[in-house]
């Protein structure tokens, strides 16, 4: 699987996490990425602070989005495939960092890098959004979907889970 796409899903993954979060729009009911969490994390873990903020944030992520889509047949942007995920996984635990700190370092820059990710795509919707069906090694066909789903939600004060089945 590309690298750029593999990054681009890890970068989707933190902003609308970020931005679902009980401090932005409250989605979901968890700060994760706050700094007040990320000092807590880092005295009792050191070493894996980001990464358990990460994988706290998308299971919690999951856990909506599965409630509102249901499990089967299909994927959402915080529930892939098992080995997508674990690339993913690698790749925030290389570049997870910088990331987090180029994308959320604020409300109104997280918007603005979804933005950017959404291509000027235009999707609209609430609640579940299903965006199409792809081969999970065509990823980068939906990501601008998925981004464009999260940030016209999100401007539009709407709750919205955008998510695809896999024709594989």
């Amino acid at each position: 699987m590309d690298k750029l796409i593999i990054k681009t899903l890890v970068e989707l993954r933190i902003i609308a996490g970020y931005l679902g979060e009980k401090s932005q729009y409250n989605w979901w009911p968890s700060n994760f990425l706050a700094p007040t969490t990320q000092k807590m994390l880092e005295f009792t873990f050191p070493r894996t602070a980001l990464i358990s903020q990460y994988m706290a944030l998308s299971a919690a992520a999951a856990k909506v989005h599965d409630e509102a889509i249901g499990i089967g047949k299909s994927f959402h942007l915080f529930r892939l495939p098992e080995h997508i995920e674990k690339v993913m996984l690698e790749e925030f635990k290389v570049h997870g960092k910088d990331i987090a700190e180029a994308n959320i370092s604020s409300k109104a820059s997280a918007i603005e890098r979804l933005t950017e990710l959404s291509g000027g795509a235009s999707i609209s919707g609430e609640g579940p959004i299903n965006i199409g069906e792809t081969k999970i090694e065509h990823l980068e066909r939906i990501t601008t979907k998925i981004a464009c789903a999260y940030l016209q939600a999100f401007s539009d004060n709407k709750k919205a889970y955008p998510y695809f089945q896999s024709n594989t």
